[in-house]
């Protein structure tokens, strides 16, 4: 009776920290979630729900939702030489926001990405290009 005792008392004490490791080594940074997106293409596809629900500039300049599925899908670039970018992190809200800019070409994007699970998604990216 007495090691069962010892026994529960050890796995109440190592159960947490156990479960605390394990929720550390999967909390993902976005720098290094960021450079697989970018550079492996199974990878980015493994990061994005679909469908994928983005909004885009129509004719008349509005923003209308558009539904991306899987095989109409083309990976994002986000390292274009021709952009500027800005980042803006939202912490409390587990959001990371890539904003495109381009340079006298129109563009102007935000990529949306959430984090769940400790795991970094790209959420939905809205386009005002013109």
């Amino acid at each position: 009776m007495k090691k069962l005792i010892v026994f529960f008392c050890v796995f109440l004490f190592v159960n947490p920290i156990v479960a605390q490791n394990k929720t550390a080594a999967t909390d993902e940074s976005f720098n290094s979630f960021l450079k697989k997106f970018t550079s492996d293409k199974n990878f980015h596809l493994s990061r994005i729900n679909f469908p994928l629900t983005v909004k885009l500039n129509n004719d008349d300049f509005e923003l209308i939702d558009y539904i991306i599925i899987k095989s109409e899908y083309i990976p994002i670039q986000l390292n274009d030489k021709g952009s500027s970018y800005q980042h803006q992190n939202n912490p409390k809200k587990n959001t990371y926001i890539i904003k495109r800019r381009g340079t006298d070409n129109g563009i102007f994007v935000d990529y949306i990405f959430t984090k769940r699970k400790g795991l970094w998604y790209l959420k939905t990216w809205i386009d005002e290009s013109t």
